[in-house]
């Protein structure tokens, strides 16, 4: 590997910025990526791997390193604090590297960082790390709270919350599962290709793919570089989407609105409240395409900032979806025009994350349980806009990508009791393997309309979904 004090050094400034709260690890992570493009592929996964272990390990490594060291981890100067956590991650999670290279590499760091008076502090953790490296331990099992925390480096609340709302050996497999790789699934823009004719695009070029597990539409990819630079990408052919948030679609009430006499009518009106980055409303353009023609349908996508909507722009452009209609709005704030006139609100709302902690490494570390609550009312305050915004006989598609009942099941039923929502059963329109896969899963009535994929029993990030009808 070449330029191997570069790479640790940029892994260490990603990792300091992340513990000071500068930002989310995947938005560094992707900055730096970019600005330091002539990194070979070699340096470039070196590094990624090494933020996002030690990341996805820190409260384990944390609890290891204070067994040998006189200075508790809590207490070190940032810098140093990650020094030695992506330095013993290193020493437990990355065999090629030499244990030798590990503690020079640290040492040089710490000296070019300005901490020469640390240097030796540095040093002799690592070595006490290295020869007692067999006598670490976690707390006994006994201590499930301190044992599952530590096993799986996950935050105590988030256990207690998972405890509270799971049964034991179901959240124990869900934080195994969110220690593994998770894959890359792309959403094939079957406007422009078929999906066969992609994947074997992709194949030339050395990629290997595999077909999604529930939907006929999804490739997982790897082995890849930049994915700007994945044949097709430029293109428009595909777009990233995990698999569990493209199972949403097929909640998607194409059909039904044709039956209410949307459709007949000349024209059908969606509504997507909060639709950065586009995935889901580009999917439902695509859907209801197929059945309608395109000039029957009137799609407003919406987000909160220009930010936010010129990634729907953007991937709009590159995918060559028209006629979709962007605009900046907050969705907390009523839009009296849109009373009483969409015939379907998608409403894929701000949540607390818990079912993407697999793939953002540092959502445990950021989400506080006051947190819940006050996400749990800003979902109302959207949902019920939302309801308002419906057409008698309308429906909403709510979803969410955590996995915090309140947030999601509950939710259901507050709009069912209380905003005149009816549920309607989806048993009939999800692909028959996950209908299988879901059977008698915690989250999941399909009778009631929604479901939750869980991490670990199903093999895609966590997401629950529901589908309601205005009365």
């Amino acid at each position: 590997m070449t330029n191997q004090v570069n790479v640790r050094g940029l892994a260490l400034e990603t990792l300091t910025e992340v513990d000071r709260g500068y930002g989310y690890a995947s938005d560094i992570i992707r900055d730096t990526l970019r600005n330091y493009q002539y990194l070979d592929k070699k340096d470039r996964a070196f590094y990624t791997r090494l933020c996002q272990g030690t990341l996805e390990y820190r409260i384990r490594l944390d609890y290891m390193i204070n067994q040998v060291s006189n200075t508790p981890m809590k207490k070190c100067k940032p810098y140093i604090r990650n020094l030695l956590r992506m330095s013993l991650y290193q020493l437990l999670y990355m065999d090629r590297v030499s244990k030798q290279a590990v503690c020079n590499e640290a040492v040089k760091l710490a000296k070019k960082k300005g901490f020469q008076n640390l240097s030796g502090f540095v040093n002799g953790v690592l070595r006490n790390l290295i020869r007692k490296k067999e006598q670490l331990i976690v707390p006994p099992e006994s201590d499930r709270i301190a044992y599952l925390s530590v096993m799986y480096s996950m935050p105590e609340h988030i256990v207690r919350w998972f405890l509270d709302w799971y049964p034991e050996n179901l959240a124990e497999t869900m934080f195994q599962r969110f220690l593994e790789k998770s894959p890359t699934c792309i959403r094939v823009n079957q406007e422009r290709i078929g999906v066969d004719e992609l994947r074997e695009m992709i194949e030339q070029a050395g990629i290997r793919t595999v077909p999604g597990l529930y939907c006929d539409n999804i490739l997982r990819i790897d082995d890849y570089n930049y994915m700007n630079r994945v044949p097709g990408y430029k293109e428009g052919y595909f777009t990233v989407q995990d698999e569990s948030s493209c199972l949403q679609g097929y909640l998607l009430p194409i059909m039904e609105l044709r039956r209410i006499g949307s459709a007949r009518a000349g024209e059908i009106r969606i509504l997507d409240l909060c639709a950065s980055p586009g995935g889901k409303v580009m999917h439902a353009a695509e859907r209801f395409s197929r059945e309608l023609e395109g000039d029957s349908l009137i799609i407003t996508a919406r987000d909160i900032s220009e930010h936010k909507i010129d990634r729907i722009r953007e991937n709009l452009d590159r995918l060559g979806y028209e006629g979709i209609r962007t605009e900046i709005r907050d969705a907390l704030q009523f839009d009296p025009s849109m009373e009483h006139n969409q015939d379907l609100v998608i409403a894929d709302l701000p949540c607390s994350g818990l079912g993407v902690m697999g793939r953002k490494k540092d959502i445990k570390y950021h989400i506080k349980p006051e947190q819940l609550w006050e996400l749990e009312e800003l979902q109302r305050g959207i949902l019920r806009n939302a309801v308002r915004y419906l057409k008698r006989g309308g429906y909403l598609i709510y979803s969410t990508c955590t996995l915090n009942p309140g947030e999601n099941e509950k939710q259901v039923m507050w709009m069912r009791d209380e905003l005149g929502m009816m549920t309607e059963s989806i048993r009939q329109v999800l692909p028959e393997k996950l209908i299988k896969d879901l059977d008698g899963q915690p989250g999941t009535d399909l009778d009631q309309g929604y479901c939750t994929i869980l991490p670990g029993l199903q093999d895609c990030d966590g997401f629950f979904m529901a589908k309601l009808r205005y009365q």
